[in-house]
């Protein structure tokens, strides 16, 4: 069902915005609009900026009025009262100097003002402008396998550079050498894939992203952590969509098919399936499991990577062609002649 959810919204996105757009194109070309889109923003977003900066600017003369009206007032009040002239000079130095002084700060204070003004106006067109979504992002990619997340040789996500006019089916290549340095491989990928996005600024642990991942089934309009996930399918680009923002970890799940969910069968089991057909076979050899200093030769490829795992395997010959159902797996003193994938061998 959300499968199904995620490809309807994506599919009513998309002919909404086509619908917006597509009678201001004529023979316009596609930089002329967004050069109106640019010029149309910023002046808006200047005249708003102006008008509050306008406002502040009238407080303050509206301020320094008062200060003046103040002094003025004192002078008076000074020239009113009866004083000697010693008396009136310094009273009124005294005013005086506190008059510059008031003044001075509340110039200074209108100057700070202004400085904070331009930076905020600056900060507004680093966010609208200078990051806008569609340009080339690096993002980060792992795969959700049995509670796990795929990671590279360093145990990190790999980064993977994503341009404005890319799908993300781009990221299944990057899946495949993911999945390779794992020593396991891609097999199948056609069916239903999901790519989740998790904000570079949330819990990106392992333990974290897998939780709010296992919540994505169930209805909750009040779990915000949930609804602020966002899931796609491979047809979408989430740059010119999405404003996918750098550093995001897309998390890969779904119908993806690993070579070690495949059964292993061992090539005895192979050949006498289909004994008429031609059979090429890599062979490898296990030192662990031979005997008199001798390795065990002639272990084939699923008899290596199952019975024989995590020992040090080494090839034998590639590319052999058969004559008949060799695999010598079963001759293992340590494992008492039972082959794991093939009890029959």
């Amino acid at each position: 069902a959300i499968d199904k959810a995620i490809q309807d919204a994506e599919a009513h996105k998309a002919a909404v915005f086509a619908n917006q757009i597509v009678t201001q194109i004529g023979d316009n070309s596609v930089r002329t609009i967004l050069e109106e889109l640019f010029r149309d923003t910023l002046v808006t977003s200047l005249a708003n900026h102006l008008t509050s900066e306008n406002d502040m600017r009238s407080r303050y003369k509206r301020k320094k009025s008062d200060i003046e009206a103040a002094y003025n007032r004192a002078v008076v009040k000074l020239q009113e009262k009866k004083s000697t002239k010693e008396e009136y000079k310094k009273n009124l130095d005294e005013l005086t100097i506190k008059f510059k002084e008031d003044i001075k700060k509340l110039d200074e204070e209108i100057r700070n003002v202004q400085v904070l003004f331009i930076q905020a106006y600056k900060n507004h067109l680093n966010e609208h402008v200078s990051n806008f979504g569609a340009v080339s992002t690096q993002i980060r990619v792992t795969l959700w396998k049995a509670d796990h997340f795929f990671k590279n040789k360093d145990n990190q996500y790999p980064i993977v550079l994503m341009r404005p006019e890319d799908r993300m089916e781009i990221l299944l290549e990057a899946l495949n050498e993911l999945i390779l340095l794992n020593n396991d491989k891609v097999v199948k990928t056609d069916g239903m894939v999901l790519f989740t996005c998790i904000n570079s600024l949330d819990d990106l642990s392992e333990q974290s992203v897998i939780k709010r991942l296992k919540r994505m089934d169930i209805e909750d309009d009040n779990d915000d952590d949930n609804n602020s996930l966002l899931t796609v399918s491979r047809n979408c680009r989430p740059i010119l969509e999405h404003k996918l923002l750098r550093g995001t970890l897309v998390v890969i799940h779904g119908e993806v098919l690993l070579e070690s969910e495949i059964p292993k069968k061992c090539f005895k089991q192979v050949y006498h399936e289909d004994p008429h057909q031609k059979h090429l076979v890599d062979y490898f050899q296990c030192p662990q499991c031979g005997k008199d200093g001798k390795p065990l030769r002639w272990i084939c490829k699923s008899c290596a990577s199952a019975c024989h795992k995590n020992h040090d395997i080494t090839p034998l010959i590639f590319g052999n062609e058969a004559s008949g159902p060799k695999c010598d797996c079963s001759k293992s003193d340590r494992r008492k002649n039972v082959c794991q994938i093939y009890p029959r061998n």
